[in-house]
Formats: structure tokens, C-alpha cells, sequence
């Protein structure tokens, strides 16, 4: 086990005095100082006394095995005699592997360790006292100690190192002192899921399984549902839980039609109106948020594309994705027409070549250079073109919120693109917006009604490369500007 918190460290284990003392005889070895240290901070036990150490605690070794344990070698005391070093002290007990012919109380580490708690709390001074590596405390050592401490193992080979006798006595002194449960769930920020939320997965996951046909078998299928549904009961699921199960199931049922029907299954019997598939409010937590940041960085307009398929399922589900977005009056004015034929997609780059020649003439001197090394366009390479129009008087809204600012439905189809762009980056895709090139011609050339407007023209694929920055940065036309110049208050 790894890991520490070095924010906790004062406030929750570092006990600044009421903790015994650990006191090494005679140790041997540096790693072996530095090995206890560490095993002490695991434990809340800081004050170390060393009697004739052969290498100091400072010593290189030491602190270099004391995996960072630095503040417990920097404050140990160093003594001659272990009389000296027991003089403070009000009860000492003695660690030890073997009986010795001397008449003391006889303790496990855990009858130690609630001893040493009611010390302490008491008021007095318990200091725990370990032997050198090769043989341990001797005769003279154990006869300064009011009480043995020994450890119940292997009778044949009960031997341990110096470190990891410390850590056992440092856990049961610790353990003692605690109240941790034996057994907690950490939720984090999601919470228990709702009867009727996992419910609602069940009904989710049967439909999709009916349709697959693994429950094609009528005389077996309520064993094998009361079977599933018991596992994901034993599971405990959460919220967050629930909604991963739902989006695994969706996923995988992507061809369950295709193959219901390939097995002669009665598919419209079993297409009842879903239902849906959050019925409570979501919670998005730290993780979600986290990554919907990086989602946002990650966007970026996308200008050089592998030409890697992208597969219809897919496109068509960005595309629901994307009209999932707001507009104004529920409107509903984007148009998406999906550019495949051949002869329409030369004729759109046709029009993007004469668009982009015309820009560049407007530039000039070093503007101009900077213009013709820009790779504006993934029309060459990109699977997936697309024209996004806007249907200008939509019967659908009945005029609602656009009287007055009849802009607001071009507006709608900037936020389904904007939609559609982070689905398709959350899946891997990227997208390239063409605006170079001239909206009337677009629209003749993919055939739409006389009241539908070009709003993009937009190139979806796999990007060849990766970038948190834009293109356009990194090609040194424009930086981003701060916050302050587009964020007023009045």
C-alpha cells in the first residue's frame, strides 16, 4: 500500500507527544533507523531515541530509506546508555521474541497497546523498547522494562525485522486509538441508487436483451431474469452506477434489431414506448466536471483528418445528440444535409478553392505568407462532410421569442452545432468548420429550399493529430485574448 496526504499530516497523525516513544538498542544498520522512521509516521509516532547506533540517523542510508519519513530522523535523540534514555520515563516495556528467566507481566502487542493508551491518558511517559537486529535486547536490556511484549507467531521462526516489529507495535497502539468501521462503501459524491432508478435499468436491460434474443427461451426466461437481477442487487448500485449501466446497454444494443430479426423474433412485439432512462435528478460530480473541462480544451476546429471511416450508427446518434440543444421557442430550425455524392462534394471544394484564392488576395506582405502556409479545409480527407442550414419561418415554435429578434434561430442552430461538435469529441472525432467559401452556392449545390440558410459547412472524421491548442496558435496568426477584453460589468 502507497500513498500519503502530507496536508494531514499535523492535524491528524501527529499525536505531538501523547504517543510512546520507540527506543532502538544498539541498531546496526542506517536503513534499518530509516525503515523504523517510516514505519513510526505511518503510525502517528514521531519521538525516536537511539542508544549506540552504529550509523547516525542522519546518515544518508537512513534517510534515503526512510521514503520521505525525514521528520521523525531530524528529531531523534541520540543517547549512550539506555538508562539515560529511559530516565524520563514512567512505565517501559520490552519487546522480545524469546521467554526470559525473569519474572515480568507477559503482554501481546494488543494487550500492550490498550495498556500504553491508558498510560498515556493518564499522564505518563511509555516509552517501547526494541533490541539490535542480530539478537535482540539482551538480559540487562529486558531487566529495565516493567513489562515483555511479545508477538503471537510462528513458534519455529517468530523472528522480525526491526522495522517490522515497530510497525506492529505501532499499528496496535494506532488501532487503539481509532474508531474506524470495518467495512465502509465511499460514495463520494454519488449516492445510493433509488428502487425505482434501478428498476428502470431492469426494464432497460430485458427490453434490450429480449430484442438480442438471449431470452428467446420463453420456459427459461424468468429464472434467467430474477438471476440478473439478483447480481446487480448484491452489487449495491449507485446513481452514477446506474446511469454507466444504462449508457453500457445502449451501446451494446446497437444491431439488436438487425438481429432479432435475423433470428425471427417478434420485433414490434417487443418495441414498447421506452421508458426513460434517468427518472431522477442527475448528479454530476468532481470526475464528471473534470472531464467536461478537458471536453472543452479538448474541442479545438479540426483541419487534417485520417480517412478512417466513421460509421452511420454513429454519425446518426451525434446527430440526435445535437438536436438535443436549446432554441428559441422550441423551434427546432437546423437543417443537417448529409453530403455524400461525389459530384457534390467536388463542387463544394471547387467553391472553397475560388473563396480561399479571393481571401488571400486581401492579404498581403507577411499576413499573406502566414495566409497561404494555413491548412483551412479537411474537404480532401474528411469521411463525413455535412451542411447545416437553418430553415428561416419553421411552422414548429409558432413564432415564439423571435418577433422581435428573429436572429435567435440561427442562433438555435450555432448551439445544436456546438452540441453536436462536443458529442463528436467525446467520442474520439473531430470537426472542421469551412467558412471560407460562399453560403448561396452551398445551397444550390446541395439542393435545399429557397428559405433555408447556410449557418456552417462542417468536415467530421478522425483527427490526424491532437492539440489543446488551437491551429491557429500554433501557426502564429492569433493568440487568444485575455478575459478582461470580452468580460464587462455595467
Amino acid at each position: 500500500m502507497a500513498g500519503t496526504d502530507s496536508s494531514r499530516l499535523q492535524t491528524e497523525t501527529v499525536t505531538n507527544g501523547a504517543a510512546p516513544t520507540v527506543l532502538l538498542i544498539r541498531p546496526q544498520l542506517a536503513e534499518n533507523i530509516g525503515m523504523v522512521a517510516r514505519a513510526m509516521l505511518n503510525c502517528g509516532l514521531t519521538d525516536l531515541r537511539l542508544v549506540s547506533p552504529v550509523e547516525p540517523p542522519t546518515a544518508e542510508r537512513a534517510q534515503a530509506a526512510s521514503s520521505g519519513a525525514t521528520l521523525v530522523l531530524d528529531h531523534a535523540t541520540l543517547f549512550d546508555d539506555p538508562l539515560k534514555a529511559i530516565a524520563d520515563a514512567n512505565w517501559v516495556v520490552a519487546t522480545t521474541a524469546r521467554r526470559r528467566e525473569q519474572v515480568k507481566p507477559v503482554m501481546t502487542p494488543h494487550r500492550a497497546a490498550a495498556e500504553i493508551r491508558a498510560r498515556i491518558a493518564a499522564g505518563q511517559k511509555v516509552v517501547v523498547m526494541f533490541g539490535p537486529e542480530r539478537a535482540g535486547l539482551d538480559n540487562d536490556d529486558v531487566s529495565l522494562a516493567d513489562a515483555v511484549c511479545e508477538v503471537p507467531l510462528n513458534p519455529a521462526y517468530c523472528s522480525l525485522n526491526l522495522a517490522q516489529a515497530v510497525l506492529l507495535m505501532g499499528y496496535e497502539w494506532f488501532q487503539a486509538g481509532v474508531d474506524v468501521p470495518p467495512y465502509e462503501l465511499v460514495m463520494n459524491e454519488t449516492a445510493p441508487a433509488t428502487k425505482a432508478e434501478v428498476l428502470n435499468f431492469y426494464a432497460h436491460l430485458e427490453r434490450e436483451l429480449d430484442l438480442c434474443g438471449f431470452l428467446r427461451v420463453e420456459d427459461k426466461r424468468p429464472s434467467m431474469v430474477r438471476n440478473l437481477r439478483s447480481l446487480f442487487n448484491r452489487a449495491a448500485l449507485t446513481e452514477q452506477e446506474v446511469r454507466t449501466l444504462h449508457g453500457v446497454v445502449s451501446e451494446l444494443a446497437h444491431g439488436s434489431l438487425r438481429r432479432a430479426r435475423k433470428l425471427g423474433i417478434p420485433v414490434d412485439r417487443l418495441l414498447p414506448d421506452p421508458q426513460p432512462l434517468y427518472t431522477s435528478k442527475p448528479l454530476f460530480d468532481s470526475a464528471f466536471s473534470d472531464k467536461l473541462m478537458e471536453l472543452f480544451v479538448w474541442r479545438r476546429d479540426v483541419r487534417r483528418f485520417t480517412t478512417d471511416p466513421v460509421s452511420q450508427t454513429v454519425v446518426d446518434e451525434l446527430l440526435s445528440t445535437a438536436c438535443l440543444a436549446p432554441s428559441v421557442g422550441n423551434s427546432q430550425p437546423w437543417r443537417f444535409v448529409l453530403v455524400d455524392a461525389p459530384e457534390r462534394r467536388e463542387a463544394v471544394r471547387a467553391n472553397f478553392a475560388v473563396a480561399n484564392a479571393a481571401a488571400l488576395a486581401g492579404y498581403d506582405g507577411e499576413k499573406a505568407e502566414n495566409y497561404a502556409t494555413l491548412k483551412l479545409a479537411g474537404l480532401d480527407r474528411a469521411p463525413v462532410q455535412m451542411a447545416v442550414f437553418v430553415e428561416l419561418d419553421p411552422p414548429e415554435g409558432h413564432g415564439l421569442g423571435r418577433q422581435t429578434m428573429p436572429e435567435t434561430l440561427h442562433y438555435s442552430v450555432v448551439a445544436a452545432i456546438q452540441t453536436l461538435w462536443l458529442a463528436a469529441r467525446a467520442r474520439g472525432l473531430g470537426i472542421g468548420m469551412v467558412s471560407i467559401i460562399d453560403p448561396r452556392a452551398v445551397r444550390e449545390i446541395c439542393d435545399v429550399p429557397e428559405g433555408w440558410d447556410l449557418v456552417a459547412y462542417l468536415c467530421l472524421g478522425v483527427p490526424e493529430e491532437e492539440h489543446a491548442d488551437p491551429e491557429l496558435v500554433r501557426a502564429g496568426w492569433q493568440n487568444r485574448i485575455s478575459m478582461d477584453r470580452v468580460v464587462f460589468r455595467r
